[in-house]
């Protein structure tokens, strides 16, 4: 059984404006510099804390403060009507079609674990994931391969049998660290270049590539 395994953010969901927009209501509410949509490209990817202090001023960049602005954020990025969030197009009959063939599928998320399962509900309600993982208290972050790892011994799956897919050099990072093949996609939320760069065994520029890979 092959299972194929998914970053969320930039990789299924395209959520960039909804964090940028939560982001900036943190930073605004404290009188921090806010910033455009473009720049949460590269904020992006290793988790709410890391986004934040990403966003900061670097001399502001202290545990209270970043703390601080993190309850904001999660207050209004839980509260606020997800107006901008939608899937990447091509990702629900990809997604349909891997089920249809006996695939196993799983995410694999930095996002914080509360805020992955609504997302999950709202948008991929009628497909049937094996496995959902969000970043959860006392384990590591991605580009540690735990994830990964825990998603092969909950679904019994060998490493040989797994393909991780995801936009960022973390997500590749998080591949070749459990020892799974790296796939990166280009319509997320970095360049190819990075892409190539950490090690992406291969790179597809349409969710239907994917198949042509398995």
């Amino acid at each position: 059984m092959k299972l194929i395994i998914f970053d969320l953010d930039g990789t299924l969901l395209d959520t960039l404006q909804d964090l940028g927009d939560s982001c900036n209501v943190a930073l605004q509410q404290y009188g921090y510099p806010i910033h455009p949509l473009v720049a949460y490209k590269k904020f992006v990817g290793n988790g709410v804390q890391k986004l934040i202090e990403r966003a900061l001023p670097e001399e502001a960049r202290t545990p209270k403060t970043i703390t601080l602005l993190l309850a904001v954020f999660k207050s209004y990025y839980e509260q606020k009507p997800i107006t901008h969030t939608k899937p990447y197009t091509g990702i629900i009959p990809m997604l349909q079609e891997l089920k249809s063939l006996g695939y196993l599928i799983s995410v694999a998320s930095n996002k914080y674990h509360e805020a992955v399962l609504p997302l999950m509900q709202q948008y991929f309600s009628d497909i049937q994931f094996d496995l959902i993982l969000g970043h959860r208290a006392g384990h590591p972050a991605k580009p540690d391969p735990a994830i990964v790892l825990d998603s092969l011994q909950t679904l019994g799956v060998s490493k040989q049998d797994c393909f991780y897919v995801g936009d960022s050099s973390v997500d590749m990072d998080t591949a070749n660290n459990a020892g799974v093949t790296a796939i990166g996609v280009t319509w997320g939320f970095r360049e190819e270049s990075e892409l190539r760069q950490h090690g992406a065994q291969h790179i597809i520029h349409h969710p239907q590539e994917l198949m042509e890979i398995l």
